[in-house]
């Protein structure tokens, strides 16, 4: 089954911070999703996924109206200024905010902690062990393929 793409009138709906960003701006940044989300995504996480990547970079290079996208948009997101008197100290946050690793950032903003979360969910490692209980009648050749299993295998008993 082919997934529907997004369109960049559905992210605007989904993301109004970026109504003002031109369609042919955001329709590049959707392209670029497909990098990380692709049609082996579980079909009810697909489109949310695209929106929530997409929200992620568009959030980075501060397209949005909102306050993380202007921080951006600035340059300081990632840092923190205590202000005393005439003394300043201004330093890096740390945690969430390093980019030193893909986690961090990926989960530097509210849309890319949302797409982490959801490639958790995704596509990490197997989650669902199938285990059968069936008995093969014997363990003589004749009786293989085992229908029990319904594929060859080899009788360790």
């Amino acid at each position: 089954m082919a997934y529907e793409p997004i369109t960049p009138a559905e992210f605007k709906e989904a993301k109004p911070q970026f109504a003002a960003v031109a369609d042919a701006v955001v329709q590049q940044y959707l392209d670029m999703t497909a990098i990380w989300v692709d049609q082996t995504w579980v079909a009810s996480s697909y489109k949310p996924a695209i929106i929530a990547l997409t929200c992620h970079m568009m959030t980075l290079a501060g397209l949005g109206t909102d306050a993380t996208s202007q921080m951006h948009a600035s340059g300081a997101y990632g840092f923190e200024s205590i202000k005393s008197g005439t003394l300043t100290l201004t330093r890096a946050r740390g945690g969430s905010s390093d980019q030193s690793d893909y986690k961090g950032w990926i989960t530097s903003t509210p849309c890319g902690q949302f797409f982490y979360q959801l490639l958790a969910m995704n596509k990490r490692g197997p989650r669902v062990a199938v285990v059968s209980t069936a008995v093969c009648p014997s363990p003589y050749a004749k009786d293989w393929p085992c229908p029990a299993y319904g594929w060859p295998g080899v009788f360790l008993g």
